[in-house]
């Protein structure tokens, strides 16, 4: 976030927007570790998910208080546009971050706290969902960097998608709990609030 550059708003606004990237990097890399954590049980992970997010905060901020200043040296209606774009996108992703900590990792504490296991059926879905989420993440970047149409399309695309995929996952989960898997049972609620946050943060992307 170049200072030198506050009152030039194209260049400026082009390293928010390099910055905005930067913090779409962490949020993706909590994502994708955030699944490890289920698999694994490893709580050290788990602890550095909660850092992570802690510098997820913080370039958040950074970015907001730098694109305030830009916005002081007066844009252009093309500028104002892009700065909106990027003061949006970097809010959805630091309530991303969130979710990923506050939640997420909150169900992770608990089923290691309570040695609880998924069903083998149960947490391939789960790792089907939450790669499904990570894809539009992907999906989600490509559109904030290329502002391309027909990528956005695809992406709200993905949001019927997503919720045709839940209402499968919950008949497959109520199924085996209707049978009486045992590890169904034990894990049955932290396993639907998992599809829960996905879906949270599928909403923000």
């Amino acid at each position: 976030l170049d200072a030198s550059v506050i009152d030039e708003p194209v260049e400026a606004l082009a390293a928010a927007t390099r910055e905005t990237l930067a913090l779409g990097d962490l949020v993706s890399g909590m994502l994708s570790q955030s699944m490890e954590v289920f698999e694994t049980d490893d709580s050290r992970l788990l602890r550095q998910i909660e850092r992570i997010d802690d510098d997820v905060d913080g370039l958040h901020e950074a970015i907001k208080l730098y694109l305030v200043k830009v916005s002081a040296a007066g844009l252009s209606i093309d500028d104002s546009r892009r700065f909106v774009e990027i003061l949006t996108f970097i809010t959805h992703l630091e309530h991303i971050g969130d979710i990923i900590d506050k939640n997420l990792m909150e169900l992770a504490a608990k089923k290691i706290k309570h040695r609880l296991a998924f069903s083998h059926e149960g947490l391939a879905e789960l790792r089907q969902f939450h790669e499904r989420v990570a894809d539009n993440m992907k999906l989600a970047f490509n559109v904030f960097t290329l502002r391309d149409v027909r990528l956005a399309r695809k992406l709200l695309g993905e949001k019927a998608l997503l919720r045709d995929a839940e209402v499968h996952m919950a008949t497959e989960h109520f199924a085996r709990l209707r049978v009486g898997r045992p590890e169904s049972i034990e894990t049955s609620a932290i396993h639907l609030d998992i599809i829960r946050d996905l879906k949270r943060i599928n909403s923000h992307l």
